[in-house]
């Protein structure tokens, strides 16, 4: 049995009233979808429609011809570097190796992705969808082989890969919507193959967004399969790099403790690439053993994002939501099914939900939720829970911790909050408790300016006296009572 609360409890409080709106407006919850997603943006499918009215079945370069087009001008880049850097020396293949720390700053006006730029272009304006997914993937491939060959200090190469990214996951919705079933399962693994190859696999942010063209082909009866093909494909190529290691590395604790303190950050925004904007540490990932095994962790936390998109796409709600309780140890899942009771009213399981996450693990944070809604994290949720199914009793009890734990007046909304909860009577009664239970635990070591100011909003004179015992510079705050 679950409870909704009324609009009367939602408007009461100020914290609900605030979390609902914020669930409501920007949490995306897609009636198509019956929930929010991580990895699928909507606007790609309007883009792709779009777009599709000025496709032609016009033919794309061939292979050998686009490579072609889109390498030339990368050697014409490195060439002139290394024909004015002195320290520039030859190497056993014929070109010429300039040390990184001579290699001047990329820059996009240098036109070396003039010749990506025009393939690119070229396959975007097709229906011939094999041939121009073929060459979208040549184009990435070489976009990220070169942003391993120069010096990208400014990140102008990184976010034109990006772009070109997002402009790949555009046209494989077309791709999705448009071709036939083979089609479409041919032009997939090319991607796949991409995304899986070295380039990518120890940078897993990007890998992930590529691979995430195949959320498009789950919206589909006779494609859907092909989607879950490319998540299995591409979990068994990253656990296949890192078994070379042994399966115990895989489980290796340090290498979780390494990525712990990167985590949120990460994962707060996975379109935004947050992950890729630099290497990892080389103070802490030392060889290539620790870069892979890092890049792993990195994907399989990604990879039940994915599988939660497929699922919420596909139209198994039930499978998807089950997903999210299962994996409520990783704070986007357990964010967003936090978020699903909350979009539904369900205050009840959001509070067994709550005590779910802290018994599996207490100190669990949230990181899909404003800091501001949020101050105390799941704390925060279990007290937006009971606002709405008006549990008064309950809330005194946290509101009444909050300004006994008080050491600055940032905790005065806990007091102005418990005020609004009682009548003149309880008023009374949670004012006595507070000061019963302030006696009961100390001594206290640091002054606290809530309690304070509770005592000087109660006139309570010969509390603040006693309270002047232990903290006389506390003189000038109660002297209006004294």
């Amino acid at each position: 049995m679950t409870m909704r609360a009324d609009g009367s409890n939602i408007a009461q409080y100020r914290e609900l009233t605030q979390m609902v709106d914020f669930v409501e407006t920007e949490w995306g919850f897609d009636e198509e979808f019956d929930g929010p997603t991580f990895l699928w943006d909507p606007t790609i499918s309007s883009c792709s429609q779009h777009e599709d009215a000025r496709r032609n079945p016009t033919p794309v370069a061939q292979p050998d011809e686009a490579r072609l087009v889109m390498a030339q001008p990368m050697q014409w880049y490195f060439d002139g570097i290394a024909a004015i850097t002195p320290s520039a020396t030859p190497t056993p293949e014929g070109g010429m190796d300039v040390p990184c720390k001579d290699m001047p700053s990329f820059r996009m006006e240098s036109q070396a992705l003039a010749g990506v730029e025009a393939v690119v272009a070229n396959a975007l304006a097709s229906t011939q969808w094999l041939d121009a997914t073929r060459n979208l993937c040549m184009a990435v491939e070489l976009t990220a082989r070169f942003i391993g060959s120069c010096e990208d200090r400014h990140q102008e190469c990184l976010e034109y890969l990006k772009e070109l990214i997002q402009l790949v996951r555009i046209y494989m919705d077309s791709v999705a919507r448009n071709a036939d079933p083979e089609t479409s399962a041919q032009a997939l693994r090319m991607v796949t193959d991409v995304a899986c190859n070295e380039d990518f696999r120890i940078n897993p942010m990007p890998m992930v967004e590529l691979l995430s063209c195949c959320l498009s082909f789950a919206q589909w009866d006779d494609t859907r399969v092909f989607a879950y093909e490319a998540l299995n494909n591409a979990v068994a190529s990253m656990d296949d790099m890192a078994r070379q290691y042994g399966d115990d590395a895989i489980a290796d604790a340090r290498f979780r403790e390494m990525v712990t303190g990167e985590y949120a950050h990460e994962f707060a925004d996975l379109d935004g690439f947050e992950g890729f904007d630099g290497e990892p540490d080389p103070d802490t990932c030392t060889d290539r053993r620790e870069l892979e095994l890092h890049a792993h962790f990195h994907f399989k936390q990604a990879m039940l994002l994915m599988r939660h998109d497929l699922m919420r796409m596909s139209g198994d709600a039930d499978g998807a939501d089950t997903l999210l309780r299962e994996h409520c140890t990783v704070a986007p899942l357990a964010d967003a099914y936090a978020a699903r009771l909350i979009h539904a009213r369900r205050w009840r399981d959001l509070l067994e939900f709550i005590d779910d996450v802290e018994a599996r693990h207490p100190e669990q944070f949230t990181i899909m939720f404003p800091e501001d809604l949020v101050p105390y994290d799941w704390e925060s949720l279990r007290e937006i829970a009971l606002q709405g199914l008006d549990e008064r009793g309950q809330l005194q009890e946290i509101y009444r911790a909050r300004v006994l734990g008080a050491f600055d007046m940032d905790e005065l909304a806990a007091l102005t909050n418990l005020r609004r909860l009682c009548d003149d009577r309880t008023w009374d009664e949670q004012s006595a408790r507070i000061v019963d239970d302030y006696h009961r635990e100390g001594p206290h070591l640091a002054r606290n300016p809530v309690y304070e100011h509770m005592l000087v909003m109660r006139a309570m004179r010969n509390e603040a006296m006693r309270y002047l015992e232990d903290f006389p510079d506390a003189w000038p705050d109660l002297a209006a009572i004294l």
